[in-house]
């Protein structure tokens, strides 16, 4: 989608989702919005603004209050939030046929980001050194899954810091509803996709 496109949906998102700005607990770093991606390309034109439904919005102000009060030190840095369906789909036919396409849902019936419902994030300190995590955002090898962790802690393939930074990130996000998709460390949904398919508007 060019930037015209968002643009000439901006009222539109601006009236059905909540904006997310930068705060003392919240960094941006929008990597679909630059070239520092799996497509190596600027997906949204420019576009740098981060919003997520309402539903999500109001969960992910509690984890910041609860980050805000546990740990004061650290911010959350956003990968992404809301994304167009448009893009999505460019995304799919990226890894279509691939051993990898597992890792990007399909255009229809959408992902839990077309809706505003999915996060993908970290942990940073205020100084914005991302927290270890054992891989970066957008990784596909197995490391980046929760579900094979105790496995690599088996093999040292993760290390303790990396996984105890997991643990971290999941409880911040998991005492608000937030859940961890098995095989991405860094995205979390706020609700589960049939609750969401048919009731929430979507960003096309």
């Amino acid at each position: 989608m060019s930037t015209l496109g968002f643009l000439s949906q901006i009222k539109w998102i601006e009236s059905n989702f909540t904006e997310i700005l930068p705060s003392s607990e919240v960094a941006l770093d929008l990597r679909y919005a630059t070239a520092e991606n799996f497509m190596h390309a600027d997906l949204y034109a420019g576009f740098d603004r981060c919003f997520l439904h309402p539903e999500a919005a109001a969960r992910f102000a509690r984890a910041c209050a609860t980050l805000k009060a546990r740990h004061p030190d650290l911010q959350f840095r956003i990968w992404d939030a809301l994304r167009p369906q448009s893009v999505q789909a460019r995304m799919f036919e990226h890894l279509q046929g691939t051993p990898f396409e597992t890792y990007v849902a399909a255009p229809l019936p959408g992902s839990m980001h077309n809706f505003g419902i999915a996060l993908d994030l970290t942990l940073q300190t205020k100084d914005g050194r991302k927290l270890d995590m054992g891989t970066d955002f957008d990784d596909f090898a197995d490391l980046a899954q929760p579900q094979k962790e105790e496995h690599f802690l088996a093999t040292g393939e993760l290390s303790r810091e990396a996984f105890a930074n997991r643990l971290l990130l999941r409880r911040l996000l998991e005492e608000q509803g937030f859940r961890v998709l098995p095989h991405e460390w860094w995205h979390f949904n706020a609700l589960p996709s049939d609750q969401v398919y048919g009731r929430f508007p979507m960003l096309r």
